[in-house]
C-alpha cells in the first residue's frame, strides 16, 4: 500500500511539469480564461524554444503566458492556446545595454534632459517588429517611447494610471491577403510594427529605410492612403527649405507626407515659443490650403479618451467627434470634428488643457479684429490663412497679412506682435 501511495506522488509531480520542469500557478483557472491547464503541445513549444527552463504560467486572452528567467534576465513569453504558436516574448535589458541607435535617437529627441528608467522592455514578436520600450521621466510624468532596433521612434504614450504595461496589444496579427501582397508590391523591405483593424478599414504601421509609415486600408482592403511621418534630422528637402525661407524664426516639430489617389501633400508642423503652426504643402514645396479629407483616419469617431479628457471636451465642445489621440513631446494631442471645424486640442503631461488650435475663414474674424487690422493694413491686406487659437488666458488668431507678415492679435482686436 505503502509504494502505491509513492508511486502515486511521484507520478502527480511528474503531471505538474517537472518532466518539463513548469511550475504550476494558482493564477490559471476559468478567472483566467483557461481551464486550469496548459496544453502540452504549449509545453513542447516552450521547451523546443527555451530548454528546460522553469516557468509560471497563466493563461489570458486567447494565450497561455509563461514567465520565466531566461539567458538576458527575467522574461514572459506568448502562446496561442489554438495552436501553440509562439506570439512574442518580453525581455528586461539595463538601459546601458540599449543600441546605440536608440540612444542617440533619444538624445536628440525633446526627450533629451529626461531621466531614463534603469531597465527597458524589449518585445521580439512572431513575424513582426522588435520594440524597444524605454521609460522616461520627468517632473513625476512617465513616458514609455517605443523604438525599432535602429532608432526610429514608432510610439510614445504618457501613463496616466501608473498601472504597468503587459503589451498585449502588440501581439502580432497578420494582415488579410490583400493587404498583405500590396504592403509586399510598395514595400518589399517593410516591417510590421501594428495593425489596427476597424469595421470600416484597416490600418497597417510599418517602417521601411528609417522612417515610420501609417497605411490606410478601406473595409475591402483596398488602399486609401500613405502617411509617411519625419522629424527635423530626416524632413524632406523642400520642406526644410519653404521653413527656413518663410519661417526662419520657427523650428521643425513633425513632418506628415500624405499620398493618396487624389494628391499628395506635406503637413508641416512649426513651433516658437507658445505658438505653433501647421503649414500645407504639396510635392514641391508650395504652400496650398489644407486639402479637403485630409488627415482621414480609420478610427473615425471610434477612439476612445480617458474619463477626465471625456468630461473636458464634453463641458468645452459638446457634440465633438474624437478623430484621432497621439502623444507629442509627452503632450496629448486630440483632433475632434467640432461645429464643422477639425480642431486640435492639447493638453500638458497632467492632462491640463493648453490649448485648442483650428482653420477659419476671414468672414468668421470678430469684428474688433477686422476693425483693428483694416485700421493698420488695411481692409484688403489679408486673406482666408487664418488660425483661430482658444487658451485658457482667451482667444487668439494668427493672421497673414501681405503674403509676408503674420500678425497675432486678441479677439478684442488688440494686436500682440507682427512677425516677418
Amino acid at each position: 500500500m505503502r509504494n502505491q501511495f509513492l508511486k502515486a506522488a511521484f507520478l502527480m509531480l511528474l503531471t505538474c511539469g517537472m518532466g518539463f520542469l513548469v511550475s504550476c500557478s494558482d493564477d490559471d483557472g476559468p478567472d483566467k480564461g483557461g481551464d486550469g491547464t496548459v496544453p502540452q503541445t504549449i509545453l513542447d513549444a516552450f521547451q523546443g524554444q527555451y530548454g528546460d527552463t522553469r516557468a509560471t504560467w497563466t493563461t489570458k486572452d486567447g494565450y497561455a503566458i509563461a514567465e520565466f528567467s531566461g539567458d538576458k534576465g527575467k522574461a514572459t513569453a506568448w502562446y496561442a492556446l489554438d495552436d501553440a504558436r509562439w506570439g512574442m516574448t518580453e525581455t528586461e535589458i539595463p538601459f546601458a545595454s540599449l543600441p546605440q541607435a536608440i540612444t542617440a535617437a533619444i538624445g536628440e529627441s525633446a526627450y533629451a534632459d529626461w531621466i531614463p528608467d534603469d531597465e527597458v522592455d524589449v518585445l521580439e514578436r512572431n513575424g513582426s517588429e522588435k520594440l524597444y520600450v524605454v521609460e522616461m521621466e520627468k517632473q513625476g510624468v512617465d513616458v514609455d517611447l517605443y523604438f525599432t532596433e535602429d532608432g526610429v521612434l514608432v510610439n510614445e504614450y504618457v501613463d496616466t494610471d501608473g498601472k504597468g504595461n503587459d503589451y498585449t496589444g502588440y501581439l502580432p496579427q497578420t494582415p488579410e491577403s490583400g493587404i498583405h501582397d500590396w504592403i509586399g508590391q510598395h514595400f518589399p523591405d517593410a516591417r510590421i510594427v501594428d495593425i489596427d483593424k476597424e469595421s470600416n478599414g484597416t490600418e497597417v504601421e510599418i517602417v521601411q529605410d528609417g522612417v515610420k509609415l501609417e497605411i490606410l486600408f478601406d473595409a475591402s482592403s483596398g488602399w486609401v492612403q500613405t502617411k509617411t511621418e519625419y522629424g527635423y534630422h530626416n524632413c524632406p528637402d523642400v520642406v526644410r527649405s519653404f521653413v527656413q525661407t518663410h519661417y526662419p524664426d520657427y523650428y521643425i516639430d513633425d513632418v506628415d507626407r500624405y499620398e493618396t489617389a487624389a494628391n499628395i501633400y506635406y503637413c508641416v508642423e512649426i513651433e516658437r515659443g507658445d505658438w505653433e503652426k501647421k503649414i500645407y504643402l504639396d510635392e514641391n514645396g508650395t504652400e496650398i490650403s489644407r486639402p479637403s479629407g485630409g488627415d482621414i483616419n480609420i478610427g473615425e469617431g471610434g477612439v476612445t479618451v480617458n474619463a477626465a479628457l471625456e468630461a473636458f471636451l464634453n463641458e468645452k465642445y459638446p457634440g465633438a467627434v474624437v478623430m484621432e489621440k497621439d502623444y507629442d513631446d509627452g503632450r496629448v494631442e486630440i483632433e475632434i470634428r467640432h461645429d464643422g471645424y477639425e480642431k486640435d486640442v492639447l493638453f500638458n503631461f497632467k492632462e491640463e488643457w493648453l490649448y485648442t488650435t483650428y482653420d477659419i475663414r476671414q468672414n468668421e474674424l470678430p469684428e474688433a479684429v477686422k476693425a483693428s487690422l483694416a485700421e493698420r493694413f488695411g481692409t484688403h491686406a489679408y486673406w482666408d490663412d487664418i488660425e483661430c487659437m482658444e487658451t485658457p488666458e482667451g482667444t487668439f488668431y494668427e493672421v497673414e497679412v501681405f503674403d509676408e507678415l503674420d500678425v497675432y492679435v486678441s479677439a478684442d482686436g488688440n494686436i500682440i506682435r507682427v512677425e516677418d
